[in-house]
């Protein structure tokens, strides 16, 4: 992640840096100019700096040994009494990238009187459901729910963490991200699996070209998923997996 940093030294508080600055993130403090919590690193104050007092630094994420992470986590979602169907997508998506790799896909499931729908999940042929269950999980809260996933991926190290692009799923998914230090995409379209790297597509830039973007660093690798982009399992008759 790169920050913007200021030489106390040099900048004499002329203010141009603050006058370029498009995301009003420059603060003048004690006659010094400092970034503050809208700051996105963009680097206009740089180049409007005349003593060169501003400097961008730039922090990479330690690198994680990958063959210790494995297998794909859905993060299933319950939406008015039933599974959200993007959790269902999701899942058929997952079980397409595992089989080539060898991964297993399994699922985690937070919230208040999960039974039935832990039962209802291992009809789409996931090995494992973690289930986080508690009265007091009954409403969603982000840094609660946060907390039981980022304890199941602590435990079950996936490679890939795979979450719906509903509002429960962009609030939590850049939670989750931050936890683990590595990166994600939002609202993703299209999904591959290339070695143990995954290969996430979105649209950008107005919809005019393709990103394919790649965290070839760190693990797990999350994404959220747009709805009705993916195609669901069939339910199978003989249920499988391990809650």
């Amino acid at each position: 992640m790169e920050q913007i940093i200021f030489s106390e030294y040099k900048c004499d508080s002329c203010g141009l840096c603050a006058v370029h600055c498009p995301f009003g993130a420059i603060e003048l403090c004690s006659g010094k100019a400092q970034p503050n919590a809208a700051c996105k690193a963009c680097g206009l104050c740089i180049s409007h700096c005349p003593r060169q007092a501003i400097l961008r630094l730039a922090a990479r994420a330690q690198t994680v040994d990958k063959a210790l992470w494995r297998d794909i986590l859905v993060v299933a979602e319950v939406s008015g009494g039933r599974l959200h169907p993007v959790t269902l997508e999701l899942i058929g998506k997952a079980l397409e990238l595992a089989k080539p790799v060898g991964y297993q896909v399994k699922t985690v499931l937070v919230g208040n009187l999960l039974a039935a729908y832990a039962q209802e999940l291992r009809q789409y042929g996931v090995s494992e459901i973690a289930v986080y269950d508690d009265p007091a999980l009954c409403f969603f809260r982000a840094d609660a729910y946060a907390a039981c996933v980022e304890d199941y991926i602590r435990f079950t190290r996936p490679s890939v963490v795979l979450v719906g692009a509903t509002s429960l799923g962009r609030s939590l998914a850049p939670r989750l991200a931050t936890r683990f230090h590595t990166g994600l995409t939002a609202d993703c379209t299209s999904l591959e699996l290339r070695d143990t790297d995954l290969i996430q597509i979105r649209p950008a830039f107005g919809g005019n070209i393709m990103a394919q973007i790649v965290t070839p660093r760190t693990r797990p690798q999350f994404a959220t998923v747009r709805y009705k982009v993916m195609n669901a399992p069939a339910r199978r008759e003989k249920a499988g997996g391990e809650i």
